[in-house]
């Protein structure tokens, strides 16, 4: 008597499978395990909530730490040689018109190739981080820092939080995501990793070399981009794994 036996791959095997066949894509990891996302964006939420408390107090001890080290990168920036400066005002263009352009290019790949989950991954997170930080940052008004030689320039827009660092943990963050599974091996998941990670503190720390950002900032910024980047992220997949499964039971 002969027997057929069909092997039936988990739905997170399939889903690893689709990723890595099809292009850009999210690999569904929060949506399979959405704690992460809720430790990510508590953690961040935390993170947010204890700068925003302390700059809304004035806090002493917060304030001197941002004083001392916005004093000691304006005298680096002042200091540096020219190709350094330049590589550090760039930072301002990557983190606010190239953040802009890849989201840009983001959904226009996302809608032609009809990869829906991504798209609303997308849209969401980068216009809710144009909104929120208008909102956030209008109500705390804080002041930037001034100098009486400026590195680069001097910006009036309120400075708490970081807009730039708000998107590039969305941007960076979400182009890592969805980049590791792609790669074959441990060693090119670990670039892409640190990649992303470089950039997003490369961001940071272009804002306090050229003076328009105290560390505090920076922080607030990178706090809130990791619980809005988390929360999006993580329901989207949340949903889309939920409206799947009826789908994959009913067939």
């Amino acid at each position: 008597m002969n027997t057929t036996h069909s092997v039936v791959a988990s739905p997170i095997h399939q889903e690893k499978l689709v990723n890595r066949q099809s292009g850009l894509r999210s690999p569904g990891w929060l949506g399979s395990w959405p704690l992460i996302g809720v430790i990510l964006t508590v953690l961040g939420a935390l993170l947010f909530g204890v700068l925003a408390i302390g700059v809304r107090t004035r806090n002493p001890q917060l304030l001197q730490f941002d004083v001392h080290i916005v004093d000691d990168f304006h005298v680096l920036g002042l200091n540096s040689l020219p190709l350094i400066r330049g590589l550090m005002i760039f930072g301002y263009y990557l983190g606010q018109e190239i953040i802009v352009g890849i989201g840009a290019v983001l959904v226009l790949y996302f809608v032609y190739k009809h990869f829906w989950k991504e798209l609303w991954m997308v849209l969401i997170a980068w216009g809710g981080e144009a909104a929120i930080w208008l909102l956030v940052s209008n109500y705390f008004s804080r002041p930037r820092p001034v100098f009486a030689v400026e590195v680069w320039h001097q910006m009036t827009a309120p400075g708490f939080p970081s807009g730039h660092c708000f998107g590039a943990v969305l941007c960076f963050g979400l182009l890592g995501y969805m980049l590791v599974p792609k790669m074959s091996t441990r060693f090119w998941k670990a670039i892409a990793i640190a990649t992303a990670v470089a950039l997003i503190f490369y961001v940071g720390f272009s804002r306090l070399f050229v003076g328009d950002h105290y560390p505090s900032d920076v922080l607030a910024g990178y706090g809130i981009g990791i619980a809005w980047g988390a929360f999006v992220y993580t329901a989207v997949e949340f949903i889309a794994r939920k409206r799947k499964r009826p789908e994959s039971i009913s067939a």
